[in-house]
């Protein structure tokens, strides 16, 4: 009997832990249980039930402008840091004194804010959002 309390015990944990994935204009996301997401116009925000962390994803035009532009644009409206490019084209940058960090990506037809607060503690599951997003 014991054994079978332990067994459901761990479905009902597992279960617990499980995401769901949600559909939004440009993209979808594993949203994990405890978190929420929000669309507002070209923003989707995910926002940790306790406001640990959260994720923002904003994909629009870039206007003419190019990356590295974009990128400096958006970190001198959040008084960031000067951006950074990686190898492929990138350009991160953080605010809010480090708590917040930002990727941009994209080409001459979109691009893609991604921007991370909370990181410290929730580094593993912002990163499993991340990695589950799939372009539609």
């Amino acid at each position: 009997m014991r054994r079978l309390i332990l067994c459901v015990m761990m479905v009902m944990i597992a279960g617990c832990a499980c995401a769901d994935i949600e559909e939004f204009r440009h993209f979808s996301l594993d949203v994990p249980y405890g978190w929420t997401a929000e669309e507002d116009g070209a923003v989707v925000t995910v926002t940790a039930d306790d406001k640990s962390g959260s994720l923002s994803i904003t994909i629009g035009s870039p206007e003419s402008r190019d990356i590295g532009e974009l990128a400096a644009s958006f970190s001198n409206e959040l008084n960031g840091t000067p951006p950074v490019s990686d190898d492929d084209g990138n350009y991160s940058f953080e605010f809010n004194n480090g708590i917040s960090q930002a990727t941009i990506t994209g080409d001459s037809d979109f691009f893609m804010l991604i921007i991370g607060t909370g990181l410290v503690n929730n580094a593993e599951t912002l990163g499993r959002i991340l990695d589950s997003l799939e372009m539609k």
